[in-house]
């Protein structure tokens, strides 16, 4: 049993890399250096102790290098200038109902608006009214004066 473990640690190793490369999450890169590791030492030390080391050696780089490597990795969101529409006064150029959607003008464009999900008014021309999210090409608005009442 002894001359197929490394064979076995070396498969585990490969596993781990290609299971790395596959997700980009770092969810198997430490078991991957606890199989390394035992690669080596496979030729000198006995199978249960290989096992301990494969166990401890994945043990200690996880605990102490993943905090470090998701701190360093994490992704940071990137806004993009549509985000700045949101919270925007606008004023509406056609009636804007729950079932067809208006049009409202923004910046001198002229953007498709809906209303909110919740929203059963209707909206009426040349009303100044509140830009709450973006939904594809759409502006979702919101009426002021449900927002004064409250």
């Amino acid at each position: 049993m002894s001359d197929y473990l490394i064979w076995i640690w070396l498969g585990i190793f490969v596993f781990a890399f290609i299971l790395e490369v596959c997700t980009q999450d770092y969810v198997s890169i430490w078991f991957g250096l606890g199989a390394l590791v035992c690669v080596c030492i496979s030729f000198v030390t006995p199978w249960w102790l290989q096992l301990i080391i494969f166990v401890l050696v994945s043990a200690i780089t996880l605990i102490a290098t993943r905090p470090l490597v998701k701190k360093i990795l994490q992704r940071e969101e990137r806004k993009t200038n549509s985000d700045d529409y949101i919270g925007k006064k606008v004023k509406t150029i056609s009636d804007v109902t729950k079932f067809d959607g208006g049009e409202v003008k923004l910046n001198g464009i002229v953007f498709t608006a809906i209303l909110t999900e919740d929203s059963d008014e209707t909206i009426k021309n040349d009303t100044i009214v509140e830009v709450v999210a973006i939904k594809g090409n759409r502006l979702v608005i919101k009426s002021l004066e449900n927002k004064e009442e409250n």
